[in-house]
């Protein structure tokens, strides 16, 4: 083992080196597909439960509303202007829309007591108003700040959903029942950001049992208060592959950076150690600035995932530089050294540039 001459035991160490790094890449990779896959499997079964039951909030179930009592219809319908002002880390968006009711009974005025359950109205005006012999009709323009929560899990390649939800605020659903004018009810696609494609849009109702009766004399003691919720939805996605490559181009230029090393001698201490050293901090920058843009959520998500690998490969190419210092330094073995760097440099191209391509591949199907 001393000579400068490859033997069977050496290239037995170099295999079994790189074989070592394989199976870190493969159990990476196993692990991370089978997660994004879970994440995206909860999302379509929270979205299936949403579209097939009629109760929304603590206790999801199924609920015929002719079991609330006699209440009077009223037809709800929204267009959206524009929506926008996106903010992912905070759950908060924007929407200028038109909403209008249709009812028949004259004693009702829903658009005096309507209000946005999701967010805070901005501006609110009544901008359309007709009494006909069997059916009244109101339009109002509104603008609010709204919530929604971003599913950082698959970020940026999962769909985003979000809603502007409507409640009467003075009546329950035993007294006034929301009916969705679905044919009616759309986006203006010329208000969407140009980077969002909105894949579907959804106008429903959905009844909300509060765990309190709101203290109305017309409800049972000890028995919730249910309202009648119109809910808008709307699906999009972002360009993710464009958003997701300026996230990290910063890591993966530190990765680049880092594997630049196998072309430098491992005695030139400085440029060996200092340019993996330097990766390993930008790549730590760079995991701290993306973490700041989604939401914080406990689970190893795609972000987690991509700056993981990231940061694992730079540090596993220091320690690979510690191990070919040691045969060329101190067992003189420079052929031995040699044939490490390449066969390192080929497994950790190869793997990381997988993963980095397997795991956005995984969350976006």
């Amino acid at each position: 083992m001393m000579g400068d001459t490859l033997t069977r035991r050496s290239y037995g160490f170099v295999a079994l080196w790189g074989l070592g790094l394989v199976l870190l890449y493969a159990l990476g990779g196993y692990f991370g597909v089978r997660a994004l896959q879970r994440y995206k499997a909860e999302t379509e079964r929270l979205r299936q439960s949403f579209l097939e039951t009629a109760i929304i909030g603590p206790d999801a179930k199924a609920l015929d509303p002719k079991a609330l009592g006699h209440a009077d219809e009223v037809k709800v319908g929204i267009f959206v202007n524009r929506l926008g002002e996106f903010d992912v880390r905070e759950g908060k968006w924007a929407a200028d829309f038109d909403i209008w009711f249709r009812w028949s009974d004259p004693r009702l005025r829903p658009g005096d007591t309507f209000q946005i359950v999701n967010g805070e109205t901005t501006h609110r005006e009544r901008i359309e108003a007709q009494v006909g012999p069997t059916e009244q009709y109101e339009r109002y323009r509104v603008q609010a700040k709204l919530e929604a929560f971003f599913d950082p899990s698959r970020h940026p390649f999962g769909d985003e959903s979000v809603s502007i939800q409507v409640e009467d605020g003075g009546r329950g659903a035993d007294e006034v029942r929301y009916v969705a004018d679905d044919r009616a009810s759309g986006i203006n696609h010329l208000g969407t950001p140009h980077d969002l494609v909105v894949k579907r849009s959804l106008a429903t109702v959905k009844y909300y049992e509060y765990e309190s009766s709101l203290g109305h004399a017309r409800v049972s003691p000890g028995e919730p208060e249910i309202h009648s919720r119109f809910i808008f939805a709307i699906i999009g996605a972002f360009p993710s592959w464009p958003l997701h490559l300026k996230n990290f181009q910063a890591l993966f230029a530190s990765v680049a950076i880092a594997l630049i090393v196998f072309f430098i001698r491992p005695t030139h201490v400085d440029p060996r150690f200092g340019l993996g050293v330097g990766a390993a901090f930008a790549s730590i920058t760079n995991n701290i600035l993306v973490a700041a843009s989604v939401p914080t959520v406990d689970r190893f998500t795609l972000t987690s995932m991509v700056n993981s690998v990231g940061l694992a490969t730079i540090f596993m190419t220091l320690v690979e530089s510690a191990i070919s210092l040691y045969l060329l330094d101190t067992l003189g073995r420079e052929k031995l050294y040699r044939l490490l760097d390449r066969c390192s440099f080929v497994v950790f191209l190869v793997g990381y540039v997988t993963l980095n391509v397997v795991f956005p591949m995984a969350a976006l199907r």
